[in-house]
């Protein structure tokens, strides 16, 4: 496993160390979520550099919905 150095004010140090939080933990998971917000980021703005397309909503509507129908999904 690699081994980062981050840097905290002395203060945040401080309290983090008092509440016993486990700052490896904390770091992983946060950083993970970074990485999927970024990913997603992108992948919006991959869609957003599309061309419109001459579809209407409700048609996309229809086409979700018979989806979900013939792979049988449910609502939620």
């Amino acid at each position: 496993m690699a081994r980062i150095n981050v840097y905290l004010p002395d203060d945040l140090a401080r309290r983090v160390k008092g509440a016993g939080i486990n700052v490896s933990k904390v770091a992983q998971e946060a950083l993970r979520a970074a990485l999927g917000d970024a990913q997603t980021n992108k992948w919006l703005d991959d869609v957003a550099r599309l061309p419109a397309t001459k579809i209407e909503h409700d048609e996309v509507l229809r086409a979700v919905e018979a989806a979900r129908r013939e792979l049988g999904a449910t609502d939620g």
